[in-house]
């Protein structure tokens, strides 16, 4: 089969993980794959573009700021080009697929990669899905039960449901510089790690994490937290005034699987979430989540099993759940990461290509 996948950019996120994921997946089940990309920032193809594999064709159509009429007729050519069965767009990409869905010959899809309200983004963007969905041009693929009944509501139709994946090696080993540089944020040899991996952003909340582990890190408990993502001065400037002394800013890693292996938790305090690659990751190397209530986390996440769930989105919420969380014996630790790993068997990106495939077939 041949297929093309389209995202706006490769920065560093779950919707560009997954895609890259995926995309490599396809590949190595022997599919002909090409991804193509709107626009690569500052000359340079993404944070992801040397985890793509060579047997996946990369191609940038040199997006202009802003909107950019000509792109819709770029994606056209392509797509004639290349000739795929089908296409699947991720993200902002469908606010430009409208002139290929209408003038080629292809099966389109769209991956809707949070809930359905937040990623339609605005009028036109909500516009533009529901007249591709209801009438049956493109056929969506939601991530989650979640994720599927917030569609379901926002657009009043269902559509096919499959779960994101994330493959993580049975080997993986944490570096010595990663155990290192861990240690040298412990203040005791016993302090408990926490990872919050996420994009420095008002959803994300790293300023709640940072203000809730100030308070708690002042009532007493021994751990210590390590901020991983994309950086915002603003979202920054809120975890410094939180003055937290054992919350770390390292900004984007490569190799987030370590850290999550290295760690006791992974923290994700979002306002909203689709279904989080990050939260896979930690299932996968067995990290304890301790999470809000949101998205496809409440499909995954038991509260006081597989890890613990928040009652709300809101800080005080979110400081009860982390406090139960770090009133956790080193043994009980032990337990609960053993089930939590257990719970990652059905997100492996091989089963999640596979689905995929599968529903391209029928």
């Amino acid at each position: 089969m041949r297929i093309l996948n389209v995202i706006p950019q490769l920065v560093s996120g779950g919707g560009e993980r997954f895609t890259i994921d995926l995309c490599n997946a396809m590949a190595e089940q022997g599919h002909e794959v090409m991804l193509v990309v709107f626009f690569a920032p500052e000359g340079q193809l993404g944070f992801y573009k040397d985890d793509l594999s060579d047997k996946v064709k990369l191609v940038s159509l040199d997006k202009k700021m802003g909107f950019d009429l000509s792109l819709g007729f770029k994606l056209r050519k392509t797509i004639r080009d290349f000739a795929p069965d089908v296409v699947n767009s991720h993200l902002r990409a469908m606010l430009y697929m409208p002139i290929p869905v209408l003038t080629t010959k292809a099966k389109f899809f769209h991956t809707v990669h949070n809930t359905a309200e937040v990623e339609a983004a605005n009028f036109i963007g909500g516009a533009i899905r529901k007249f591709m969905f209801k009438t049956g041009k493109v056929t969506p693929i939601t991530i989650s039960p979640e994720s599927l009944a917030s569609f379901e509501n926002f657009y009043g139709q269902t559509a096919p449901m499959i779960f994101n994946g994330r493959d993580v090696p049975e080997d993986l080993e944490v570096s010595e510089s990663v155990k290192n540089e861990i240690d040298s944020y412990k203040s005791t040899p016993n302090s408990k790690v926490i990872v919050h991996i996420a994009r420095f952003t008002d959803v994300k909340r790293q300023d709640l994490m940072a203000r809730v582990s100030k308070r708690l890190h002042d009532e007493g408990f021994d751990f210590t937290v390590m901020l991983i993502g994309k950086l915002s001065d603003e979202i920054v400037k809120g975890v410094e005034d939180a003055n937290c002394p054992i919350c770390h800013v390292l900004g984007e890693r490569h190799n987030p699987l370590e850290y999550l292996k290295a760690s006791d938790f992974f923290c994700l305090c979002s306002t909203y979430e689709g279904m989080p690659i990050t939260l896979i990751e930690a299932l996968g190397t067995g990290a304890i989540p301790v999470c809000t209530p949101v998205g496809g986390i409440v499909n995954v996440v038991k509260d006081g099993d597989t890890g613990f769930l928040s009652t709300d989105i809101s800080e005080e919420a979110y400081y009860n759940a982390l406090k139960r969380a770090l009133q956790m014996s080193g043994n009980d630790i032990s337990v609960m990461k053993t089930k939590v790993k257990e719970t990652y068997k059905p997100f492996t990106m091989r089963e999640c290509a596979k689905n995929y495939i599968d529903l391209y077939n029928k």
